[in-house]
C-alpha cells in the first residue's frame, strides 16, 4: 500500500483530464456565469474582538481541509500580534460565504488563527526585536498587569477589513476569486475548494467513502489523497448516478439539468447530500459499498482502468469509474440475477467501442459526451437484461 507524502505527486492514481485543476475562464459558457451582476462581494470591517465572538459563535469556519498545511511557528504569531500593537496595516482577508451563512476562510487564516489562538493563552509572546518588554506575556497576562493592560486593549480593538464573497455567487466565480487570492500561497485545486464551501453531511459522507476498504480495493490502493482526488471521483460518480436517476434535485425541488456546467452541477450535488437524512446518506453508502465490492469481484483491482493495446497499466479512468459506477448501481439496484462473465463481457465491449471511449476521453466534461457515455452504459444494461 502507498504512504503518499504531502507533496504534489504528477503519479496521483487518477486520470482526471485536468479536470481537477482550476485552469481559469476558458470557454464562452464558463465566461458566461461572470457577468457582474453574479459577482457579490462585500467589504466590512471589524475589530479583531468581534470577529473572535463570531468565530466562537460558530459563525466563521477557520479550519477547512484544503488550509491544512504550513503552520506559523511561536515567533511569526509573536511578530504579528507585535504589529497590531505598533498599529501596522495588514493585508485584506478573505471568506466566502456559504448557503446556511457561515463564512469559510479563504485567505488570511494563520492571521485569524493567530489572533484567536493569542486571546484564548494557546501562546505566549517570544523572539520580539522591537516590543522586546512583551516577551513572555500571554494575553491573559497583559489583562492582569495594570501597566501591560492597554496593549490587550489595542489588540482586541485592531481593526480589520474582511472582503466577504456573498452567496449565490456560482462556483466557477468563486473558484477564480479563490484562485487569485490565493496565488501566493499553496495552490488549490476545485475539490479542495468545493470541500470548504459545502462543509457538512457531504464532507463527512465522501470522508467515510474514500476510506472505505471497498474503494481502495477496487481503484488497487492506487489513488492519492492529496489533494482530495479520491473524493473528486467519488462525488462526480455520485452527482452523474443522481443525475441519471433523476434525482439530482435544487433547493426548490426543481430537476438539476447538466449543461457542461460540472462546477455548479457538483455544488448542487454537494448541497443535496447536505440536505439528505441519515438513513438516505446510509442507504447511499450501502449502495456504494455494494457496487465497489462488485465492481472489484469481477473486474479486479483495474476494474476502473482503460486497458491499452501495449498491456501498459493506465491510471484510474475519473470518466470509466462514474460510468461504470452507474452500470454496477444498475445491476445493484435491479431484480435480474445477471453471471459475472456476462458482466464482464458487456463491459469489454463498451471499451471496445470508439464513440464511448472518446467520449471517456475527450473534452469530457461536453454534456455531448456525459450524454454518450452514460447513453451506451443505459443501452448495455438494458440489453443484459433483455429489454
Amino acid at each position: 500500500m502507498k504512504n503518499w507524502s504531502a507533496e504534489i505527486e504528477e503519479d496521483d492514481g487518477v486520470d482526471d483530464a485536468g479536470t481537477i485543476r482550476y485552469d481559469g475562464m476558458n470557454t464562452e459558457a464558463e465566461r458566461s456565469v461572470y457577468p457582474i451582476v453574479n459577482i457579490k462581494i462585500d467589504r466590512q470591517q471589524f475589530s479583531i474582538f468581534e470577529i473572535k465572538r463570531r468565530y466562537d459563535r460558530g459563525a466563521i469556519c477557520l479550519d477547512p481541509d484544503f488550509q491544512r498545511n504550513y503552520v506559523w511557528k511561536t515567533k511569526q504569531k509573536s511578530e504579528l500580534i507585535e504589529s497590531v500593537i505598533m498599529g501596522i496595516p495588514l493585508p485584506l482577508i478573505y471568506l466566502a460565504e456559504t448557503m446556511q451563512g457561515t463564512l469559510v476562510i479563504v485567505d488570511g487564516r494563520q492571521r485569524l488563527t493567530t489572533f484567536f489562538d493569542y486571546m484564548d493563552n494557546k501562546f505566549a509572546l517570544k523572539g520580539l526585536n522591537i516590543l522586546t518588554e512583551l516577551n513572555g506575556y500571554r494575553f491573559v497576562d497583559l489583562e492582569d498587569d495594570k501597566e501591560m493592560r492597554r496593549f490587550a486593549s489595542v489588540i482586541e480593538d485592531f481593526q480589520l477589513i474582511l472582503q466577504i464573497i456573498k452567496y449565490p455567487t456560482p462556483d466557477r466565480v468563486r473558484f477564480d476569486i479563490f484562485d487569485r487570492v490565493n496565488r501566493g500561497g499553496t495552490p488549490l485545486n476545485n475539490q479542495e475548494m468545493r470541500n470548504a464551501l459545502y462543509q457538512g453531511r457531504s464532507t463527512r459522507l465522501l470522508n467515510r467513502l474514500a476510506e472505505r476498504e471497498e474503494f481502495r480495493a477496487a481503484t488497487g490502493y492506487s489513488i492519492s489523497p492529496v489533494h482530495m482526488k479520491d473524493k473528486y471521483i467519488i462525488l462526480r460518480a455520485i452527482g452523474f448516478y443522481f443525475w441519471r436517476n433523476r434525482q439530482l434535485l435544487k433547493k426548490n425541488g426543481e430537476k438539476v439539468r447538466y449543461r457542461s456546467d460540472i462546477e455548479e452541477f457538483l455544488g448542487k450535488t454537494m448541497e443535496q447530500l447536505n440536505r439528505m437524512s441519515v438513513e438516505g446518506l446510509r442507504e447511499l453508502e450501502e449502495l456504494f459499498c455494494e457496487v465497489m465490492d462488485m465492481a472489484y469481484h469481477i473486474r479486479g483491482e483495474d476494474a476502473f482502468r482503460i486497458p491499452t493495446d501495449s498491456g501498459r497499466r493506465r491510471p484510474v479512468s475519473m470518466t470509466l469509474f462514474e460510468s461504470l459506477f452507474y452500470f454496477f448501481a444498475l445491476l445493484a439496484e435491479g431484480e435480474e440475477e445477471i453471471e459475472p462473465e456476462e458482466i464482464q463481457t458487456a463491459i469489454d465491449e463498451m471499451l471496445e467501442d470508439s464513440v464511448f471511449l472518446t467520449a471517456l476521453t475527450y473534452n469530457v466534461d461536453s454534456k455531448i459526451h456525459v450524454d454518450e457515455r452514460f447513453q451506451m452504459v443505459t443501452d448495455k444494461y438494458e440489453e443484459l437484461i433483455g429489454w
